[in-house]
């Protein structure tokens, strides 16, 4: 199979129409100029539309452009970020699959079913329906509001002139969101592919193995491609930052006030973007409990053979081998390693690292609210304090 058949993201309209275009084969560096196109498209002509009608630049008593963090985030950070870190999450999951053909985690006569649940996940990539839904679905709410955009409450806003949608107001909701809804679209189709495939995978017959070291029964590979879709999360942390920088400037929101907010979006993130392999626990299950039967028995055999070896080497004339002499003993130990290995194997594949990156994606984005509740110079001060 070639290096498309085991990605997610090379396929279905959106890459058809950039091959077309010959700008997969003229630039290895696609992603950055794609990035950089998207945020000239959206955000310079809604820059030079606000300068003109004197919108752009921060005053008293308004909102300006410039002082408009939630669409800055949205344009010029949220956007390209997903760009910038779709191949980089392209290549693991391509790994990931790559991995699921090769390892010895489906017999031979079960690869034909492998192979059909992956043609069927590339078929629903390459289809354009998808893509052409998510394109209708991020121009469906400027088109059903007729170009309405939502406002800070009571502050004057850099959309709206004498009670007007202005030019730039029109370009940020007719080409600026509809971009940025359409990149996240399709990142979220994406999530739903790989969520398809986990759902089907158990169906293909797994050759999994309780006592992997890896305490997944050997897919812990699962939950590292899964962190590949912490971009998610880091682009909605830059969101949820750009909104409640606005609220707190603005409407004087305090930190406190958001607390709630923000470890609800943390921890409801991570949930989420995790939820999927939540698809492969009954698998992980049936296995710990099998395997737990297995080495039970096996335990009770093997413990009875030592003990009797034991005692009659205790009972055995002097200038008999000790027991400890003979590899008896370091087996039984091995084998209560393997046991504990079994014992302490996750029915989910997730461990606290691929949470931790998550939950890093999601908070990162949102350390500018503290330096923003607490002045940088009364943080030194504090730090100061208690270092010194």
């Amino acid at each position: 199979m070639s290096q498309d058949s085991y990605s997610l993201m090379r396929g279905g309209l959106v890459h058809r129409l950039l091959h077309a275009s010959g700008a997969l084969h003229r630039s290895r560096r696609l992603s950055r100029w794609l990035a950089l196109l998207l945020v000239a498209v959206s955000l310079v002509p809604m820059l030079l539309l606000a300068n003109a009608e004197g919108m752009l630049w921060p005053r008293p008593g308004s909102m300006a452009l410039l002082g408009d963090y939630a669409t800055l985030a949205r344009l010029l950070l949220a956007l390209p970020l997903l760009v910038l870190a779709a191949p980089r999450a392209d290549a693991l999951l391509r790994s990931a699959l790559r991995q699921l053909t090769q390892a010895s985690l489906v017999r031979p006569h079960r690869q034909p079913r492998l192979q059909a649940l992956l043609a069927r996940v590339l078929r629903w990539r390459d289809s354009w329906w998808p893509e052409l839904a998510c394109i209708a679905l991020a121009f469906a709410p400027v088109v059903y509001q007729g170009g309405v955009v939502t406002l800070l409450v009571g502050v004057p806003d850099w959309r709206v002139a004498g009670g007007e949608v202005t030019a730039a107001g029109d370009w940020y909701a007719w080409v600026g969101t509809p971009l940025f809804r359409l990149v996240v679209l399709l990142w979220l189709w994406r999530f739903v592919l790989w969520t398809m495939l986990l759902w089907r995978l158990p169906a293909v017959g797994l050759e999994l193995h309780a006592e992997h070291p890896d305490r997944s029964a050997g897919l812990a590979f699962l939950g590292l491609a899964q962190e590949r879709f912490s971009a998610l999360a880091a682009a909605g942390g830059v969101l949820v930052s750009g909104t409640c920088i606005n609220q707190m400037i603005y409407m004087g929101t305090t930190l406190y006030d958001l607390r709630h907010l923000l470890a609800g979006y943390v921890v409801g993130i991570c949930l989420v973007l995790m939820a999927p392999l939540l698809l492969l626990t009954p698998l992980l299950v049936r296995t710990r409990r099998h395997a737990l039967y297995r080495f039970d028995g096996l335990g009770n055999r093997a413990a009875a053979t030592f003990e009797q070896r034991w005692q009659a080497a205790s009972e055995s004339t002097a200038g008999t081998a000790s027991l400890v002499d003979t590899g008896d003993a370091s087996a039984i130990a091995d084998f209560a390693g393997v046991y504990q290995g079994i014992v302490a194997m996750s029915v989910v594949p997730v461990t606290r690292w691929n949470l931790l990156s998550v939950a890093m994606a999601a908070t990162v984005p949102l350390l500018p609210l503290a330096l923003l509740a607490f002045p940088f110079d009364e943080l030194v001060a504090k730090l100061m304090g208690i270092l010194v």
